[in-house]
């Protein structure tokens, strides 16, 4: 489990997957027939979809919907799909005989439902042919049903998009089963950014012609746009047990798998992609992002390191390069990136990240500013008013910090850390109430957070709840053993019972952690420095029991905690620790000075 977030201490990195369109497709090397638009075959095709930031959060969708038509020779351009070619095989069913000059006759006109009175059969008559002249060879129902498809495509390449589609559906009714006047429905559909109905027309089309394994990928490209992944995989697995040579499936299986968060398998992917188009940016961006969600950091480093080598001006690459320079510390670093990123494409998700890494270089009013230009860009960004809140947490602001977590649970009733962060504003507003109400919702949502099981434990302390803190204290050390501030604070509600071993038990198991260096200061807290300073006197250590209580004394005030901050005060004064001053050591000790 990762260490417990602490209402003081700086945000990590986030590791949470990307719910958003992180890339689009990549397009590798030129060494297999490049067609204009849309391929129709999988093994004479690249990809030519866009790329989308990989770190936008899925409360963060800030791209407008591209018009279908764009043209394909911008890769960023769209993830809608371009303008596909028409399909170039027949189906399985499909006769290739010529018709007679009577079934162009038939078809010249307008693509309207065929009428009655013509001399052409209908899809209704019972009859499967009819005579046009005595002469003329029989005109069956799949004669004019791929007429109709002719027609269709046709007016598909000319974009008129209403008479394909009619085409298309006369071509249906003609011929319920021709694969071939589905997957037209289905191109007609994609070009009008209708991709429900794009889907159930290649289902049709499957339905009619299984064998066709283009109409597959086709079918993982619409799912994808409608980001169903796991039905995306379903269909690339499809075609690669027909044949591993797929390097356009292979690499959309590969982003399919990233969705999911599949990273470890997704590399068997982007590995060959990469050996096979070593000069596609794309690939290492993907791999980086693979390597950076399995904390191999130097890895993803490396990975967008050479991304851009190759393509230096992309500004998702310096996003994610930044993410992990972050995340290893690289701050200044982190920085550049972000800076560069913003100028060539500023969004929500970047101004958000750079708000932080100045909130972990101690630039607080920088932080605010970023989060407010997230917001102005998207009033939606859940985490913009988290960040700010927890910053405006640390500058003491408790009632702009309470509105902004109030904002994000709105957005997000589930929001876990804005439920803690709250319950602590709560807490120290001496509302204990509903400080309890907030920790009661995050045990609903996870039972293993330390926090939540924490915060009972020291609300039910002070509120006489002795067993109940006890109860919450255990339940908060199971969680994470190495958060010595749990056990400080058992043991002191053990020692007010009269369980003088178990508190003392407690008390040495708590100095032994932090002997070994498995807790760190910057985890700490008012109630944490109150309880260590409380252990540390009844282990006989006054003097290193009044720098603790002052050191939460100090906490309480930097967060506008009055009520606790009294509390200290009165146990200095009441365990005759008040004579002397808080020492200069003392005070660069803290970190909240």
């Amino acid at each position: 489990m990762s260490k417990p977030y602490s209402p003081s201490s700086a945000l990590e990195f986030a590791t949470e997957p990307d719910y958003s369109d992180i890339l689009g497709i990549s397009s590798p090397p030129q060494s297999e027939s490049h067609l204009g638009g849309r391929a129709s075959s999988l093994q004479h095709s690249t990809p030519t979809e866009s790329i989308i930031d990989p770190w936008a959060s899925q409360t963060s969708i800030e791209q407008a919907p591209q018009s279908p038509a764009l043209a394909v020779a911008d890769p960023w351009a769209s993830d809608a799909p371009t303008i596909r070619s028409t399909l170039q095989h027949q189906p399985s069913s499909a006769t290739t005989k010529q018709t007679s000059a009577a079934i162009v006759d038939a078809v010249s006109t307008p693509a309207t439902q065929p009428q009655p009175h013509r001399s052409i059969p209908t899809p209704e008559s019972s009859a499967s042919t009819a005579a046009i002249e005595p002469d003329a060879p029989p005109i069956t129902a799949q004669d004019l049903a791929l007429k109709y498809c002719d027609r269709g495509s046709k007016s598909l390449a000319a974009k008129n998009y209403a008479q394909a589609r009619s085409a298309y559906k006369i071509a249906v009714e003609w011929n319920p089963k021709l694969a071939i006047a589905h997957s037209g429905m289905a191109q007609v559909s994609e070009y009008i950014q209708d991709y429900e109905s794009a889907l159930v027309a290649w289902d049709l089309a499957i339905g009619c012609d299984p064998t066709q394994l283009d109409f597959y990928y086709q079918r993982a490209l619409t799912n994808k746009i409608l980001k169903n992944y796991y039905q995306v995989l379903a269909d690339c697995q499809r075609i690669l047990e027909h044949s591993t040579d797929r390097p356009l499936v292979r690499w959309l299986n590969a982003v399919a798998l990233v969705k999911v968060e599949n990273y470890q398998v997704a590399l068997l992917s982007l590995n060959p992609h990469i050996e096979e188009f070593p000069q596609d940016p794309n690939g290492y961006c993907y791999r980086g992002i693979c390597h950076e969600r399995l904390e191999r950091l130097p890895q993803a480093l490396a990975d967008f390191d050479r991304a851009i080598a190759l393509q230096p001006h992309q500004s998702v690459f310096h996003h994610a390069r930044g993410r992990t320079r972050q995340k290893l510390g690289d701050f200044q670093g982190a920085l550049a990136d972000f800076n560069i990123t913003i100028e060539h494409k500023p969004r929500a998700a970047v101004y958000d990240d750079r708000a932080e890494v100045h909130r972990c270089l101690g630039d607080r009013l920088a932080a605010l500013e970023d989060c407010a230009l997230a917001i102005a860009l998207n009033p939606k960004f859940i985490e913009a008013y988290f960040r700010r809140g927890l910053t405006y947490t640390e500058l003491g602001d408790l009632e702009l910090a309470l509105s902004d977590y109030n904002k994000t649970i709105d957005l997000d009733p589930q929001h876990i850390d804005a439920h803690i962060q709250r319950s602590w504003i709560h807490f120290r507003q001496n509302d204990y109430r509903r400080a309890q109400e907030d920790c009661q919702i995050v045990k609903g949502l996870n039972k293993s957070c330390f926090w939540a099981s924490y915060m009972s434990g020291v609300i039910n302390s002070l509120s006489g709840l002795k067993h109940n803190a006890i109860k919450n204290f255990s339940k908060a050390i199971e969680i994470s053993p190495h958060y010595v501030s749990a056990r400080y604070h058992r043991g002191i509600v053990y020692h007010q019972l009269g369980d003088i071993p178990k508190a003392m038990t407690d008390f040495h198991q708590a100095r032994s952690i932090q002997d070994r260096g498995l807790e760190r200061l910057l985890d700490r807290d008012e109630t944490g420095f109150y309880a260590e300073g409380l252990a540390l006197y009844h282990l006989g250590q006054p003097e290193a029991a009044r720098t603790a209580l002052l050191l939460g004394a100090l906490a309480a005030k930097r967060f506008n905690n009055p009520s606790f901050h009294q509390l200290i005060l009165s146990e200095i004064e009441s365990l005759g620790l008040a004579s002397g001053e808080l020492t200069g050591t003392a005070l660069n000790y803290c970190p909240l000075a």
